[in-house]
Formats: C-alpha cells, structure tokens, sequence
C-alpha cells in the first residue's frame, strides 16, 4: 500500500516532535503493511517563505534518513508537501518543488472555517500550468458538506481528492460526509494524515477495511492502485462521478 500524506518528518510541522517519534511511525506504517510514503509537511505561504520551507525539508529528511530504522524499513520514500491554500501560490515562480517528487501532482489544504475566495479560478489556473491538485481530507470542509456540488465541480474540473482513513474509523458526521463523497465516486485516494505515535496514527488499513466493507473489494483495490500510480508520477483511472442531487434538504 501506499500512504500519500503524512507528517512523519521530525521537527518541522505539528507531526512527529522528534526523531524517535517519526522512527515508532515509520514502523507503524510497515506494520499496516505501507511500503511507499509520501512525506508531505505542512507549508503556508503566509507564515514561512518559500526557500526557508524547502531548507527546514530537506534538513528534517535528512536527520530521518541518517536512522537505521529509515534505511532497513523496507519502504519507500518520497517528499512532497502539504500546501495550504493562498492566492499567494500563483506568485511562485517554482512550484515544481511543491509537488510530490518526481510527478505534477500538488497537495492543497483548505481552511476548515471558512471557504476561501478564488478557489475555482486558482485551480484552474495550476491545472492549466499543468499540475494537479490533490484536495486534502475534503471530508473536513462544511463548506462542501453544506453544497457538495462545490467539490464536484472541482473534481470535473480535473481535481483530485482524498479522504482520511481516521474519519471512517469514527461515528461522527465527517464520518457520513466522507461515505457520501465514496459514493458519489468523488474520493481518489485514502490517506493517513498521520501526525503522532499516539493521536492521529497510521491507520490506513484499517481505513481501507471499513471501505472494503461497505464498497467492495474492487473498489479498494481501484483506491490502492491510484495511490501507487500518484506516486509514480502516472495518470490515474478515472471513474464515472455522480452529480450529488438535493432531495427534502438532504444530499443522495
């Protein structure tokens, strides 16, 4: 399997405090049976510049990569990030380094209080510069949960989109969100989100168990290979995305 985000570096975001943190997760991650990771720290534009992120990065991985553990886990890694949403991105003369390594494909974080402004038209624009967004846990969002439309116009826009596996691990309202978005074929991926040994853990197979439960095993495996082709740096198959519709003020 392979876990497309996740805050596993030490020192750098709200994920692993320490080295020995990130060793216990990298562990749990090969315990879950994950043999690719995407390192993906967070990044706002409006609280760290560029080159500065790029620097606290590299050195973070490289303290990472220096441990045993790193080096005969068996799994395989890649950086990337996990970008938080501004206008101020376009600015950016290189966003290549903002990808996931070695492909286009770009992680974005929204706010989860409110919807920012501009963000079909900025999307667009990084799709017509030939990168592709990947929209990170849209379970979170209320803003699509109130109008789920939002997310399928992004998605039929050339959008791509992810879940975490701890929100199906909960009876909670993200929880019937994330099951809606699975439906409506409107989820490409599911991902970890991990950021601790011990809240927020590595959990993706248990995530995948409760999909396997509800979808199928075919629909797992059309999950799992889009992770791996993401990784590569390949185009994914695409399915066929239902239209959310409005029925008695509830979305089918």
């Amino acid at each position: 399997m392979t876990d497309l985000h996740c805050h596993i570096l030490p020192n750098i975001d709200d994920g692993a405090k320490n080295l020995d943190v990130a060793v216990e997760m990298l562990n749990m991650q090969k315990e879950q049976g994950v043999r690719q990771v995407m390192f993906t720290p967070h990044f706002k534009i409006d609280e760290m510049t560029y080159d500065t992120f790029v620097q606290k990065r590299e050195k973070s991985q490289q303290l990472l990569s220096s441990h045993e553990a790193y080096r005969n886990s068996g799994i395989t890694f890649k950086t990337g990030c996990e970008v938080y949403f501004s206008l101020k991105l376009l600015e950016l003369e290189d966003l290549q380094s903002l990808c996931f390594e070695g492909t286009d494909y770009i992680l974005i974080e929204f706010s989860t209080k409110m919807k920012p402004y501009g963000i079909r038209e900025a999307l667009m624009k990084l799709i017509g510069l030939g990168y592709t967004p990947i929209l990170a846990h849209v379970e979170r969002y209320g803003y699509f949960a109130e109008n789920p439309v939002l997310l399928y116009d992004l998605v039929m826009d050339g959008c791509l989109a992810h879940i975490n596996a701890e929100t199906l691990l909960k009876n909670s309202v993200r929880r019937k969100t994330a099951m809606k978005y699975l439906k409506w074929d409107l989820v490409h991926f599911l991902c970890s989100d991990s950021h601790s040994n011990e809240h927020r853990t590595p959990n993706i197979k248990e995530g995948y168990e409760v999909i396997r439960k509800e979808f199928g095993e075919e629909y797992v495996q059309w999950l799992i290979s889009n992770s791996e082709k993401v990784f590569d740096g390949r185009d994914i198959d695409l399915s066929v995305v239902k239209k959310p519709k409005k029925f008695l003020n509830f979305w089918i």
